[in-house]
C-alpha cells in the first residue's frame, strides 16, 4: 500500500505554480493522463491533459500538442474546447480543456427509450460529421469517448489519434494502426485509413 502511494506520488505532475492546482486524477492512456484541476486565475475546475513522456521533445508531446491544435480548431458543441496550454517545469507539454460532468454513453444509453438512444446518436454523428467537415477523422471512436452532460449535451472526447485530411502522410513508412481493435472499420485495422 505505501509503495502503491509512493508512486502515485511520483507520477503527481508539477504544473506551474501560478495558474493550476491539480485536484484528483480522471483517467490516463497511451499519450497522457488528465487531471482535474483548479483555474486560480477564473475559479474554475477544468480538465488538464498532460504528455505520458519520460523526456521532453519525444513524440508523444508532439501528438499531445497536435491533439489541442486539432480541438481548437473544431468549435463545435459537441466537442471539448481548449481555453489554454502550457509546458510543465519538468518540460512535458499540457493544454486545458473544460472538465465534462456527467456520465458515459452507454451508461446513458442504457436509461433511455429507443427515441431517446437514436437522439443521442445523432448528437454523437453532428459532432464527428463537423469534424469530417473539416477534415479531421476521430480514428478512435467509441462508448468510452463520448460523455453525456447533465444538461443532455453530448461530447466526444480524445481525439489523440485523430488524422488530418491537410497532413503529408509519410509515403516511406507503413500506415500505423491505430485506434481500439473492435470500433475500427476494417480498412482502419489493415492500415489503409
Amino acid at each position: 500500500e505505501a509503495v502503491g502511494r509512493l508512486r502515485d506520488v511520483a507520477a503527481w505532475p508539477d504544473l506551474p505554480p501560478d495558474r493550476y492546482v491539480l485536484l484528483r486524477p480522471i483517467g490516463r492512456g497511451g499519450m497522457g493522463a488528465v487531471y482535474a484541476a483548479h483555474d486560480d486565475l477564473l475559479d474554475r475546475e477544468v480538465a488538464i491533459k498532460i504528455s505520458n513522456a519520460i523526456r521532453a521533445g519525444s513524440g508523444l508531446d508532439e501528438r499531445l500538442r497536435r491533439e489541442a491544435r486539432v480541438l481548437a480548431q473544431l468549435e463545435h458543441p459537441g466537442i471539448v474546447p481548449v481555453h489554454d496550454t502550457g509546458v510543465t517545469p519538468d518540460g512535458r507539454p499540457f493544454y486545458v480543456m473544460t472538465l465534462v460532468r456527467g456520465a458515459g454513453v452507454a451508461e446513458t444509453a442504457s436509461r433511455l427509450s429507443l427515441p431517446g438512444r437514436v437522439e443521442l446518436f445523432l448528437k454523437i454523428c453532428d459532432a464527428v460529421a463537423f469534424a469530417h467537415a473539416h477534415g479531421v477523422v476521430h480514428r478512435d471512436l467509441k462508448p468510452q469517448n463520448v460523455m453525456v452532460g447533465p444538461f443532455g449535451e453530448v461530447l466526444v472526447l480524445d481525439w489523440g489519434v485523430a488524422s488530418l485530411s491537410t497532413e503529408a502522410q509519410p509515403a516511406v513508412e507503413p500506415p500505423a494502426v491505430v485506434g481500439t481493435p473492435g470500433f475500427m472499420p476494417p480498412e482502419q485495422a489493415s492500415g489503409v485509413a
